[in-house]
């Protein structure tokens, strides 16, 4: 029953500090962020890619990207995938997550089973601290590879089926667009970044690489950011030693 109490008092203690440390000490900074995004044009040859879009800054002209794309020509109408972007400066509030881009899928059942891939998704992510004086503190640029399955649509699913469609397609990615992000505030302070699939519609998430979407319907996710000041490791220490001896205290008390 000690251990019990004392470990229950490191770890609200623990959640203390992680909410502290989590803002700075001063006023907060003004960031905004804009996301361009598309995918990489001429990859997959059965694709269609339409509705170019730019990314904020030039780019080797060979790399052109689009925010919509189909595929199956022969059928109508066409299975599609659409991704939308945040691309004017908006307001980026530490510890909320907030979407930067949709990707939405109009997924039509197709009669045979049919592949793709790999497509590049290039997405070019950007924070502004306007404190002090508008300075652009990040500008990350990354692609994201997915490899897309048009299960076959018979009586029986050979796969897996989550969300009980007649027999849920599903795409893999990499995850390297998703890797956490450092960057300096205005005022010096350190700060990251974390990213995470969410707002899942007619779609599921695996928690590794793959995304199932349901048959005959439209679904989406929402690629999103959440911002928090990054602790200095002194500081961070010395709060620790200080929670370690208030839980030692409390079992001497209980003693």
């Amino acid at each position: 029953m000690k251990f019990k109490t004392l470990r229950q008092v490191l770890t609200i203690g623990a959640v203390a500090v992680a909410s502290v440390y989590a803002l700075p000490a001063s006023a907060v900074p003004s960031f905004t962020f804009t996301e361009y995004g598309g995918f990489v044009g001429g990859q997959v040859a059965t694709n269609t890619y339409v509705n170019a879009v730019g990314t904020g800054a030039p780019k080797p002209a060979a790399l052109v990207t689009y925010s919509d794309m189909n595929w199956n020509n022969g059928e109508s109408p066409k299975s599609s995938m659409n991704l939308t972007t945040v691309t004017g400066p908006s307001a980026l509030a530490p510890l909320t997550w907030t979407t930067i881009s949709t990707l939405t899928h109009n997924n039509v059942i197709i009669p045979t089973a049919t592949s793709w891939g790999p497509q590049d998704i290039d997405g070019r992510f950007r924070i502004t601290d306007s404190d002090g004086g508008a300075a652009l503190q990040l500008d990350s640029e990354d692609i994201i590879t997915i490899n897309f399955s048009e299960t076959p649509n018979g009586t029986v699913c050979p796969g897996l089926n989550p969300l009980g469609s007649h027999c849920d397609d599903y795409f893999s990615f990499t995850a390297i667009g998703l890797a956490s992000l450092n960057f300096t505030a205005n005022d010096g302070s350190k700060w990251a970044v974390d990213f995470r699939l969410g707002n899942l519609v007619n779609s599921f998430f695996d928690g590794v690489n793959t995304v199932y979407t349901a048959e005959a319907t439209t679904s989406s996710l929402d690629v999103q950011a959440l911002i928090h000041r990054v602790p200095e490791p002194a500081t961070l220490l010395l709060t620790g030693l200080g929670l370690l001896g208030l839980g030692f205290s409390t079992r001497r008390k209980q003693a």
